[in-house]
């Protein structure tokens, strides 16, 4: 499985050794290549591809291409941000209403009693693993796929979206199950 990491769009970038170096490397160890993609046409050479907090608007031709790559079943993941911080949420909205149901929503979930030591730390559950998802949206519409006091991530079809970009960074990977989940996105598994 080929993973593509987005970096046309100003995301955090798979490259960034601060924010992503522990995931590369777990993803390494697992046999998830994971590459930097600058150009937003080579991305259709890819399996999977992330857009991981993408800060610059989405044209309308790449929102065709990446509708075009869905009904070809290539997996495609979006992770925006709480409170719509830097507009992410409002540029991942942009492809989610032109192929799907799903919208991230200008809020972000605390939980101040279920969390990981800050209301802004809440966990969430996905298939019997225990997550972290911090500074989240909550995520409306499609199949709910991770939850807790709210929906963090829900699922339509192969594209997946989730409320938060942060849940896999260098800080959080190693956070209760946060790494498997990880790996299972970029695995394809989810």
């Amino acid at each position: 499985m080929k993973v593509a990491w987005d970096a046309s769009h100003g995301e955090f970038t798979i490259e960034d050794y601060y924010y992503f170096s522990k995931l590369k490397k777990f993803a390494q160890d697992e046999g998830v290549e994971i590459e930097e993609v600058k150009n937003f046409s080579k991305l259709a050479e890819y399996d999977i591809i992330v857009f991981n907090y993408p800060e610059i608007r989405f044209r309308r031709w790449e929102i065709s291409r990446i509708r075009l790559w869905l009904r070809k079943g290539k997996r495609i993941i979006l992770t925006a941000y709480y409170a719509n911080i830097d507009g992410v949420a409002e540029n991942v909205n942009r492809i989610l209403r032109s192929v799907s149901s799903m919208k991230v929503n200008y809020d972000v979930i605390k939980d101040e009693f279920n969390n990981y030591g800050d209301e802004m730390f809440p966990l969430a559950y996905h298939n019997g693993l225990n997550l972290v998802m911090p500074c989240s949206a909550s995520v409306s519409g499609g199949n709910p796929i991770v939850t807790g006091k709210g929906v963090f991530g829900a699922k339509e079809n192969s594209l997946i979206c989730l409320g938060t970009c942060v849940f896999w960074d260098n800080y959080s990977i190693e956070l209760a199950d946060n790494r498997d989940f990880s790996l299972s996105l970029l695995r394809g598994e989810v």
